[in-house]
């Protein structure tokens, strides 16, 4: 195996969640779904996000990790609700969830909190695990009357505004993600997970988990190996976004995904990326050429791996941060910036 590649692995590891971090998100959000399916009005509840579809990483020291769900209104007794009703949003009922919810919550975690969020509830369990803030979205939403997918409301947005309700299948996106062969999945996962850490990378995200999924469903194909995979996402979102081709939700559902920066920004930023990449895999064996590409693409995460070993280490080397092959010293990590 060649040496870039041997490093994607370790950044793998690197980049995995601690089973305790993840164990407690878990656990947390099927205790909010077990409650908010005990509230009269709960139809059903769903778990989406990252979880379901294996694609959760560690988030950087002061993060968050949250666990996403949501909890499925019974129509009948609201007829109002949604656009296949009146337009009404479920401000009332998402109050009722949260004074319903919360005390339940606060009998296994007596810190808790459960707020009213944009979307539907935030729950905050006020009980780091290692120094991570587990908390749980549960967005309230309705199933639609004609078509796949949720209604999901936008509660900044006045009750009765056209606008408070949008299109989404959070369920459906986990599905399709799961889809195909298992050596596809495997490498679609393992390369969602180093694009979610490339993007924490930077002062500001320029991508959404989602977006980031989307590409992953579209660009990799069977037989890919990890580093191709990600490669491939890189410069085809890049190409896309120079020739400014939208990205459509592949259920068909949601409205087109965009960056969460300027589209000119969001394309140089995934062409520099897949340029850099590109490089080491012109030379996977250059440990060198290797190390230089990984610190450019990846400099959070190796500055806070070197950080877990004793400040008063004169040096820092791949071997004493866990990377494969001959040690390279490393150089101080630089900031996030491209040129």
């Amino acid at each position: 195996m060649a040496y870039l590649h041997k490093q994607f692995d370790e950044l793998l590891q690197l980049i995995n969640v601690d089973v305790d971090v993840l164990s407690a998100t878990r656990e947390r959000l099927a205790l909010a779904r077990k409650i908010a399916e005990k509230h009269p009005e709960g139809r059903r509840s769903y778990c989406s996000g990252s979880i379901p579809a294996h694609t959760h990483i560690q988030p950087h020291s002061g993060s968050v990790s949250d666990g996403d769900g949501g909890i499925i209104l019974d129509r009948v007794k609201h007829p109002a609700l949604g656009p296949d009703g009146d337009g009404e949003a479920p401000h009332a009922i998402t109050d009722e969830l949260v004074d319903f919810i919360g005390p339940k919550i606060r009998e296994e975690h007596h810190q808790a909190r459960v707020c009213k969020s944009r979307r539907g509830l935030k729950i905050y369990f006020r009980s780091p695990v290692k120094g991570v803030d587990v908390t749980v979205d549960l967005i309230v939403a309705l199933q639609r009357r004609e078509g796949i997918g949720l209604w999901i409301p936008d509660l900044d947005k006045p009750t009765g505004s056209k606008s408070a309700w949008s299109k989404s299948d959070p369920i459906g996106h986990v599905e399709l993600l799961g889809s195909g062969a298992e050596s596809l999945r495997r490498t679609r996962r393992r390369a969602i997970r180093l694009l979610k850490a490339w993007n924490a990378q930077a002062w500001k995200p320029g991508f959404s988990s989602h977006n980031l999924s989307v590409w992953a469903y579209e660009f990799i194909k069977e037989g890919s190996g990890l580093v191709a995979a990600v490669h491939d996402v890189l410069e085809q979102a890049s190409k896309r976004l120079q020739e400014n081709e939208p990205t459509r939700d592949p259920r068909g559902v949601s409205p087109d995904i965009k960056p969460l920066i300027p589209q000119e920004d969001a394309e140089r930023r995934l062409r520099i990326a897949a340029r850099d990449l590109g490089a080491a895999m012109a030379d996977p064996d250059d440990a060198e050429v290797v190390q230089q590409v990984l610190e450019k693409l990846f400099p959070k995460t190796m500055s806070e791996a070197a950080d877990r070993f004793s400040a008063a280490l004169p040096i820092r080397t791949t071997n004493q941060l866990g990377f494969a092959g001959p040690s390279q010293v490393i150089a101080k990590s630089r900031s996030w910036r491209l040129s």
